[in-house]
């Protein structure tokens, strides 16, 4: 005779399915939350790299092709020592204060010259370039209208000058010109640099200017760009203008972005030196330690944090103190990683030194 189960063995039977059940959904969370820990944690570390390098890879091209400082297009007032320098800093103020940086420089590969047998007045609005050197003419028909048109005088060593315009029309290939913005009549400093009556050098070397400004786009009140308090962004502007709608998002989840600046004369060797500051002296030729100048080096740090928080909110973190950003009091559940970078400035000094 086949006897069922008892209601003892049937209760039994459930508490053991019931517990392997919920071990293996323990083991289900467990591995869960290290999968998506692991998820964050390379995106993260992504991330970073991929600021640092562009940061790192745009730092080392500020100055190339100029004397340090440009005069014309963005410099200010009716002096030479109004010259826009190549480095300019943004210190971040405040909690949560992020900085900024804008760097200035030739494209390298649109590096041409300008035709020395052309002598120019500093208010010509031409700038003609000599067509027998060999890609010349290719390069001049890649600038195009509205961009900026960066020369540094290579005739005189005792007398180094960079120069920027605003170009009015795209290059003409055929004619080797490109028709720019007077600079007497539209930049102060630039007539001081180069009044009317005075030439232009006769041996310029030009490109297309880079004027690049890196900053965190973190507030979706203003509507622009990507960026807001929950998905703070990385945004690179192109144009020297404030924040718009044409700044391209770079990376994202960048939470902060802290730059420092050594200068010759000073001791960097370690990372909490005192030679290290947060800031440049914009436009102003002072001649003391924080001369753009006399920049040597560059540190960028980047802090980036998870795309989302931790899962179970059982992970309590918080903004970080990098550089002379203070920490944040209120804690979070994001997870976050910093990475730094040292960069050796040299081309800003490589014609006024000569």
């Amino acid at each position: 005779m086949r006897r069922a189960f008892t209601l003892i063995e049937l209760l039994i039977a459930l508490a053991i399915g019931t517990f392997v059940v919920a071990a293996l959904y323990g083991l289900f969370r467990v591995q869960l939350k290290q999968f998506v820990y692991q998820d964050l944690q390379m995106e993260m570390h992504q991330n970073v790299r991929l600021a640092l390098d562009i940061l790192s890879r745009t730092g080392r091209t500020a100055g190339l092709g100029t004397t340090g400082r440009v005069a014309g297009a963005l410099g200010v007032g009716g002096s030479e020592a109004n010259n826009l320098p190549t480095v300019i800093s943004y210190d971040g103020t405040g909690p949560g204060g992020s900085d900024a940086i804008t760097i200035v420089s030739q494209d390298a590969n649109l590096i041409m010259f300008a035709d020395p047998d052309a002598l120019r007045d500093c208010s010509d609005a031409t700038v003609e370039f000599d067509l027998e050197r060999p890609g010349n003419a290719d390069k001049v028909g890649e600038i195009a209208a509205n961009e900026f048109l960066l020369c540094s005088d290579l005739s005189n060593p005792q007398q180094t000058r960079s120069m920027m315009w605003v170009t009015q029309s795209a290059g003409d290939a055929t004619t080797g010109s490109i028709t720019v913005t007077d600079g007497t009549t539209s930049y102060g400093d630039f007539a001081d640099y180069c009044p009317v009556g005075e030439n232009m050098p006769t041996a310029m070397q030009c490109s297309r200017a880079d004027v690049i400004t890196f900053y965190i786009d973190a507030d979706e009140s203003d509507g622009i760009g990507s960026g807001s308090a929950e998905h703070p962004v990385l945004m690179m502007d192109l144009d020297f203008e404030s924040p718009d709608d044409d700044d391209v998002p770079v990376v994202d989840n960048v939470e902060d972005l802290q730059v420092e600046y050594c200068f010759f004369g000073t001791d960097c060797s370690s990372t909490d030196s005192a030679g290290w500051v947060n800031t440049v002296d914009s436009y102003a030729d002072t001649d003391n330690a924080n001369d753009p100048d006399d920049l040597t080096m560059m540190r960028f740090t980047i802090v980036v944090r998870s795309a989302r928080e931790d899962l179970n909110h059982s992970f309590a973190g918080a903004r970080l103190a990098v550089g002379n950003n203070i920490p944040a009091t209120d804690t979070d559940h994001y997870y976050r990683q910093v990475l730094a970078s040292e960069v050796t400035v040299r081309n800003m000094r490589v014609l006024s030194w000569l």
